[in-house]
C-alpha cells in the first residue's frame, strides 16, 4: 500500500505539468492575439486565431490580415528576439489605430 502510495506522489506532479504546459502561450502568441484583436475590431469582427502557413491573422468574419514581413518562415513563428520586436511594434501600431478608430 505504501509503495502506490508513493508511487501516486511520483507520478501525479508530472502528470498535472503536462496538461498545463499543453496550454502555454509566447509572448509572440499574446502579441498576434492582441494585434489581432484590434485589427479585427476595427473590421467590426473579434480575433479568431493566426495561420502561420499563411502569416495571416483570421477574424470571426472571415477576415484575414498578414502579418509583417520577417515574422513566418517555413510555415511557422519561431518566437525569437527579432520576430518578438516585430510583432510586438505590429501590436503596438495595430492597438494605436484601433484607439483612432474608435
Amino acid at each position: 500500500m505504501k509503495l502506490v502510495v508513493f508511487g501516486v506522489v511520483l507520478i501525479l506532479p508530472a502528470v498535472l505539468s503536462a496538461d498545463f504546459s499543453s496550454g502555454f502561450i509566447s509572448d509572440c502568441d499574446g502579441y498576434i492575439e492582441q494585434g489581432g484583436g484590434s485589427v479585427c475590431g476595427m473590421r467590426e469582427s473579434h480575433y479568431s486565431g493566426y495561420d502561420p502557413k499563411t502569416c495571416t491573422v483570421t477574424c470571426t468574419d472571415g477576415t484575414t490580415v498578414k502579418l509583417p514581413d520577417g515574422v513566418c518562415s517555413h510555415g511557422d513563428v519561431e518566437c525569437t528576439p527579432e520576430v518578438e520586436k516585430k510583432i510586438a511594434d505590429w501590436n503596438l501600431k495595430m492597438q494605436a489605430d484601433f484607439q483612432k478608430y474608435i
